[in-house]
């Protein structure tokens, strides 16, 4: 994955204020994922579809990828936390996720799950979801938070 020269980049125009604007993303326009004809989706929803999901998704993975610190502030009940600054943990931890296994990311805005949410993509992973707004949006919302350990990938 390509993320250093991105991130620099990112740095270096107050990327550090919060997560940036979610790079647009939406249905892959028939991706084939195999020989069958399963399509790969990436798409960044509401905090409502987002909620959704995660309740009806079967061996759905939430996953926060904000700093520790933010984590500390309250999450969604279920996640599991990876920060996606810390390159090398960050990588290590997508490559255990299953393709074929959908995943739901966030963050504080709705930025960095969104680059997060690309790299799981092209990475091949099948089934892809960003919160748009981030846990932001979801508390405004009126989804709730909550505070504890991570849950395990």
């Amino acid at each position: 994955m390509h993320r250093i020269s991105l991130a620099c980049l990112l740095v270096s125009c107050n990327l550090m204020i919060s997560c940036l604007e979610a790079p647009p993303t939406a249905v892959s326009d028939a991706t084939e994922a195999s020989a069958t004809t399963t399509k790969a989706v990436i798409k960044d929803v509401s905090a409502a579809e987002f909620q959704r999901l995660i309740a009806d998704l079967d061996k759905g993975l939430l996953i926060d990828v904000r700093t520790p610190e933010e984590w500390a502030e309250g999450h969604l009940k279920g996640a599991a936390h990876k920060d996606y600054w810390k390159e090398d943990d960050f990588d290590a931890a997508m490559n255990t996720i299953p393709r074929d296994r959908p995943v739901l990311v966030y963050c504080a805005g709705g930025g960095r799950s969104g680059l997060a949410a690309n790299e799981l993509h092209q990475g091949g992973h099948l089934e892809v979801y960003n919160l748009e707004d981030g846990i932001t949006g979801w508390q405004d919302a009126g989804y709730p938070v909550t505070t504890g350990p991570a849950a395990d990938f």
